[in-house]
Order: structure tokens, then sequence, then C-alpha cells
């Protein structure tokens, strides 16, 4: 929290735990979880330790000489954390003293961080930084050396990072963006969204949540935007898929995604609750692949609709919800 310590909860947020007085007062930016220890980043202190679950805390400051401490990641036997004014820390040694990195004289807060297996699963991991002002920085040698990755990132003032398999996600002042090739190449996947300032990520198994700064908590399907990336690429899918639309809720565009593994003839359809149909998107045959199709609902009345997608012998349906 901002002020008032680490808060715990032991069944799923439903009750909460009051800080220990060892953090109480404080202002948490960040939290990292190493094996037994859990890690804390401060807006006055420094990096705060625990190995009791939050029941106690120690400061574990050695070597850390400036704050607010706005980040921690942890990556196999090292955890690093970054600070306000471009000083990178890292430990080997769960906080008993930290190496100071420098990212260099001109670089901004240092946001976020992200960390991805290098590739084949050999060698040392990618860590990721983002630095407010001045995008994303790699390094692959344990944080001593860093470059920028910047490519297609169009906004470079980086606020957090996510992950999900090898693809890596940015949000910034001007939306998200996604990785499939370490930082490489980065392309936009903000449309629809209305409040573009991304704060936080989160990834499950099938999504990605974003907290905002003034719409709240959004979420789009993993499958839609590494499909668009993998689309762009000409690869074939293995099963056939109707995702999504999105954005979902709209008003009063919207997109249609749907995968093919072989060449198929597609009907795509729109209906009402009560089964009239409302618009014919697609009847006709298809080449294997990605595709999209959008639809503009003008004219029509809020409410639920059902996208329904026939290929062959598959045919799956989507409920579409018109907002207006």
């Amino acid at each position: 929290t901002n002020g008032e310590g680490v808060f715990r909860s032991t069944d799923y947020g439903t009750t909460w735990i009051p800080p220990s007085k060892d953090i109480g007062n404080t202002a948490i930016t960040s939290l990292a979880a190493k094996g037994s220890n859990l890690f804390a980043g401060t807006y006055n202190n420094g990096v705060y330790r625990s190995v009791d679950l939050g029941a106690s805390w120690t400061a574990v400051n050695s070597g850390i000489v400036s704050s607010p401490i706005l980040s921690i990641a942890v990556d196999g036997p090292r955890v690093f954390a970054g600070s306000i004014n471009s000083n990178i820390y890292r430990t080997e040694n769960n906080g008993i003293s930290w190496t100071h990195i420098n990212l260099g004289s001109d670089a901004g807060p240092v946001y976020s961080f992200a960390i991805l297996p290098a590739a084949n699963g050999a060698g040392r991991t990618n860590l990721f930084a983002g630095v407010h002002g001045l995008g994303i920085s790699l390094s692959t040698d344990d944080g001593s050396r860093w470059n920028y990755v910047n490519e297609g990132l169009t906004d470079v003032d980086v606020w957090t990072m996510a992950v999900s398999g090898s693809s890596l996600f940015a949000g910034a002042e001007e939306g998200v963006f996604l990785s499939t090739n370490n930082g490489a190449k980065w392309t936009a996947i903000d449309s629809g969204l209305t409040d573009r300032i991304v704060l936080s990520m989160a990834t499950t198994t099938s999504y990605l949540f974003i907290g905002t700064w003034g719409g709240g908590v959004w979420r789009r399907p993993l499958s839609e935007m590494i499909t668009e990336i993998g689309e762009k690429r000409n690869e074939i899918p293995e099963h056939f898929a109707l995702h999504q639309n999105y954005p979902n809720p709209f008003n009063p565009n919207t997109t249609i995604s749907f995968s093919l593994p072989s060449r198929s003839f597609v009907s795509l359809k729109v209906f009402d609750v009560l089964g009239k149909e409302v618009s014919i998107l697609l009847s006709e045959e298809v080449p294997a692949g990605n595709h999209s199709q959008k639809w503009n609902a003008t004219g029509l009345p809020s409410g639920i609709y059902l996208c329904r997608f026939q290929a062959g012998l598959f045919s799956a349906t989507k409920k579409l919800i018109l907002l207006r």
C-alpha cells in the first residue's frame, strides 16, 4: 500500500492481516518472492526482506544508496531492484549486500523488470528493464551490460512489463506493445483501448490483464494478440478456432478473429438473442491461416449478440456485447 506497509491474506483476499510495525507506515512500491524470502521495495527506505511470510521485516540496504526503489525482480539466485535515478542494484545473497549497476547518466526511473529465458533454454536469461522516458533496455549477462531495444516501440515512457511464455508485453503512456522475439521488434496491440496510460500488467494462461490510469482494469485474450503477430509471419495454426471479439463490450466496431489449419468454406454470421440473423460477415472459401473480420453494428440497439462460426465440420459461437 501507499503509506501503510504490506498487508497479507491467507484466504485469497477475503480477509487481510495488518502489517507488522517493522514495515508499517511505509510506502510500498513493489514486491517479489524468492523461495522463502519476500522482498519489498519502498519509496523512502530502500528494500525490506521477510523470511516469515510477511509477519516481520528487516531492512536490507547494504550497497543501496538511492531511493525510491520502484521495481524488484527475481532471476534464479539473483534479485534486481530498480530505483528512480537510473540505478539498478543486484544481490546474490538474499539482500545481505547489493552491487550497483548504472544504466547511464541520462537514464530515467526503472519502473519495471521482465525476465525471459534465453533462446532454446541455453545460457543466461534475458533481463529487460523498463526505463521511463527511454524505453526498454536488455541485459544478457546478469545485468552487467545493457542495450536499448526499442524498434517499433513508439512510446518510450514505459511503466510496466509482463511475460507469457516467450512473449513480452510492455505498457506505456500510450498503450500496449508486444514483442515475440526478445525485444528485437515491438508491435502496438492497443486497438480499442480507450484509456491508454497503462500502469500495471499481469498474465494468466489465457489473458493479459492491464490496470490503467483512469479506466480501470482491461483484459484481452493472449491467443488473439499473439495470433495477430503470428499472422504476419504466415504461421499456419494447428486447430480450428473462433477467438473472442475485441473490444468487447464495443461501440459500434469490433474485430472477430478465427484460425484455419486448412483451406475451408467459412460461414461467419451474427444473430440477436432471439435467433434472428442480423449480419453475414463471411460466406466463402478462405485459405489456411489466422484471419480477422471487422463488424460495424451501427443502427443496432445495445444488447447481446451471438457470432456463429462454421468451417467444415467445426462450429463455435461467441457472445458479443454492444454497449452504447
